[in-house]
This record gives structure tokens, C-alpha cells and sequence, in this order.
């Protein structure tokens, strides 16, 4: 009853909201930092380790992000946290970052860095030239071309959301921590 009390009391928002900011400021420097690297994971002749390195780097800060959170937040209720709260709370983190990303994506597409989507571009006209219809291909790529940027965003928002949805689950599995039960309840 009293590890009740204590969850609706003490809300992860707060905590939540400061970590998936951070991971987003991350993650466009690391965008940024990948860039003065001559790094570029789009192109087709990228590396396995290059791949496997960026993806390293963009996900797993994502999951010690969500990790911590649910760590800290449950000292913050006393060392208990049910399932549902452990969930919640990773799964915050997530939904949160994806919308800064996807925000960020937008920002860093239309305003930062325009050839950056200018060369995204390029990358899918030279893939649509390669498909079975490359006029209808390449066309399709060129209508889509205004939205690109909000395309990005979009599916980084999507995918970091349901990343922290998977990773917001398997942390709840192991960081719940059910209050023993006392004798006169």
C-alpha cells in the first residue's frame, strides 16, 4: 500500500524528460561527429564494422539511457518499483527521445544541413535507377523530395519509440522490485 502511495506521488517525467534530451543532443552530435569523420552509413559499399560501430553508437547509449532512468527512478520511490512503473518509465524515455530526434532530424534536414539531404537524395535516385521501373522510380523519388526531411524524422521518431518500447520492457523484467510483505497488511 505504501509502494502505492509512493508511485503516484513520485512521477519519472521529470527524469525522463532530462534523459531523453540528453540522449538527443547526443545524438546529433553524433551525427555531427560522423560527418567530420567522412563517416556516411547510407551509401551501399559501407563497411560491416562501420555499420555495426554506428549503430553501436547510436543505440547503445539508448538503452544505458533508458536503464538508468529506471534505476534511478526506482530509488527515487525506495528501492521498489512494480512492472508497470519499470515499464513506464523506460518506455517514456523512448517516446520522448524519438519525438526530440525526430524534431532535431527535421531541424538538423531543413535548416543545418540542407546538402546533408541533398545527398540522401542523391543516394535514392542512384538506388531507384537500379530498380525494375528507374523512370517511375526515380520520379517517385523526386515527388518525394520536399518531405524528405520529415520522412527522416518521422522514422527516427518511430524507431527510437518502439526501441524503447522493447528495451523499456526487458528493463522492467529485471529492475521490478516488489516491497516484502509485512505482517498485519
Amino acid at each position: 500500500m505504501e509502494q502505492q502511495l509512493k508511485e503516484l506521488e513520485i512521477k519519472p517525467n521529470k527524469l525522463a524528460f532530462q534523459v531523453a534530451l540528453a540522449f538527443s543532443l547526443y545524438t546529433l552530435a553524433l551525427i555531427y561527429l560522423f560527418k567530420a569523420l567522412g563517416i556516411d552509413t547510407q551509401v551501399e559499399n559501407v563497411k560491416p564494422l562501420t555499420k555495426f560501430i554506428s549503430s553501436l553508437l547510436s543505440y547503445g547509449p539508448l538503452v544505458m539511457a533508458i536503464i538508468y532512468t529506471q534505476m534511478r527512478h526506482r530509488e527515487e520511490l525506495g528501492g521498489y518499483m512494480s512492472f508497470g512503473r519499470a515499464f513506464s518509465t523506460g518506455f517514456r524515455v523512448g517516446a520522448t527521445a524519438g519525438l526530440f530526434i525526430g524534431l532535431l532530424m527535421i531541424l538538423y534536414y531543413k535548416v543545418l544541413d540542407r546538402p546533408a539531404l541533398d545527398h540522401l537524395i542523391d543516394i535514392s535516385v542512384s538506388a531507384a535507377e537500379k530498380m525494375n521501373n528507374p523512370e517511375q522510380s526515380v520520379k517517385g523519388v523526386h515527388m518525394m523530395e520536399p518531405y524528405m526531411g520529415i520522412f527522416i524524422a518521422f522514422g527516427a521518431a518511430i524507431s527510437y519509440t518502439i526501441y524503447g518500447l522493447i528495451i523499456g520492457l526487458i528493463g522492467a523484467f529485471v529492475f521490478k522490485k516488489v516491497p516484502p510483505l509485512t505482517l498485519g497488511e
